[in-house]
């Protein structure tokens, strides 16, 4: 990201509702649009207003020679979110944003616990097959649910079966993590990826199974 530019926090559905510019609710309570200087200063206040927004967010990232809107930059008021410290000014659009304006998208990347710990922009394999950022790690998006419904642990109920995309980008590894149901991988493209089963323990066990999905020898389709 350009140190001269703007990121302005919303949800990726507003973003792709708006037609040639862009507003917020802010605009008419406040006279001006929210932005950010930096990632961590965004993350702060994703942190602190959306925590409890289910939907996926983005950062646009603006370049303020492209806004026909006035960019002044202001103290938070009453004051930064848990995080910033109290003398970071806030660049405050007075106007709505238009699209030609947005240099790059950056999509909010969650943990299992909820909290807004990244911003990253897709690949090219992300953006056609429209994924977002998974919590553990890599970019998915489910494809299918089954209409069965069960309800295995009291909180609710969820589908039987239910088919993602899953993508992780090469270096990338997701975390540890329990899977309640059983799984199937079909690996479509792309390098080999590495599955390692950790066993039914608390902990991964010491030398887990490990699994190589590809087309290569030695390698599984599925």
């Amino acid at each position: 990201m350009s140190r001269s530019s703007l990121l302005h926090l919303l949800p990726l559905r507003a973003f792709r509702e708006a037609a040639e510019t862009i507003g917020s609710p802010s605009l008419a309570t406040e006279g001006f649009v929210h932005c950010s200087p930096d990632v961590p200063t965004t993350l702060a206040v994703a942190n602190a207003l959306y925590r409890e927004v289910a939907e996926p967010m983005v950062a646009l990232e603006l370049d303020p020679e492209r806004l026909s809107a006035p960019v002044r930059w202001e103290a938070a008021d009453p004051a930064p979110p848990p995080g910033v410290a109290g003398d970071v000014l806030f660049p405050h659009v007075y106007g709505e944003i238009e699209r030609s304006a947005v240099i790059g998208l950056h999509y909010a990347r969650r943990d299992p616990q909820g909290s807004y710990v990244g911003l990253e922009m897709r690949s090219r394999t992300a953006e056609e097959l429209d994924l977002l950022p998974h919590p553990e790690g890599g970019w998915y998006r489910r494809t299918w649910a089954s209409p069965v419904q069960v309800e295995p642990d009291g909180r609710g109920s969820r589908p039987t079966a239910t088919a993602i995309y899953f993508l992780l980008p090469p270096g990338r590894t997701s975390q540890w993590h329990t899977v309640a149901s059983d799984e199937l991988w079909l690996w479509h493209r792309g390098g080999p990826l590495t599955l390692w089963l950790g066993g039914d323990g608390d902990q991964p066990r010491e030398g887990p199974e490990k699994l190589v999905l590809g087309a290569g020898a030695g390698q599984l389709p599925m």
